[in-house]
């Protein structure tokens, strides 16, 4: 009996813990520290079948692109040489139920920027959450959350804080 009443109160202590705690699966380990933010990422457009919304935490848990030494080509200051970390574009796009045929992407960040482009053009594009040192762009970048790095497009096309990807069939006017 006293041997039943110690592994009751044991299997309620580790219930405890766990509940308080939070017990952690064990993919839980690369999810630690992911910044808490209302962040979000808008998938819209006449070109995707099924448009989204995909938050901040949704991207940061998402399968993860390196892209390594990548050149930023600028046009006013020397180009740079980085490496960044986040979900690739194309499985974004494909599970929006991206339509067959030539596209136009509008990209659009927080502040107003926009930018279009061709779809074939994001060819190995991702929405970095991270530098290439695995470190969150909110610990190393001043007011960056999210950057679309496109490695073969110049700087231009390399959008702070995108908020939307609209996706158009070519030759319709996006809004």
């Amino acid at each position: 009996m006293v041997g039943a009443r110690r592994m009751s109160l044991r299997s309620a202590v580790f219930l405890c813990v766990c509940l308080v705690g939070g017990c952690e699966r064990p993919d839980a380990t690369r999810m630690r520290g992911i910044p808490k933010m209302g962040t979000t990422l808008e998938l819209t457009g006449s070109g995707l079948g099924q448009p989204a919304v995909l938050t901040f935490d949704q991207l940061a848990k998402m399968p993860t692109v390196r892209l390594e030494d990548v050149l930023m080509r600028k046009t006013h200051e020397d180009d740079e040489v980085s490496s960044w970390q986040g979900p690739a574009l194309e499985p974004l796009l494909t599970a929006a139920q991206i339509k067959p045929g030539p596209m136009t992407v509008s990209l659009e960040a927080e502040d107003g920027y926009k930018i279009e482009v061709r779809l074939e053009d994001l060819k190995d594009a991702i929405v970095a959450t991270k530098d290439g040192e695995g470190r969150w762009l909110t610990e190393t970048e001043s007011e960056c959350v999210l950057k679309l790095v496109p490695p073969h497009l110049p700087g231009n096309f390399w959008v702070v804080n995108i908020s939307r990807i609209r996706v158009e069939p070519a030759g319709e006017s996006t809004p």
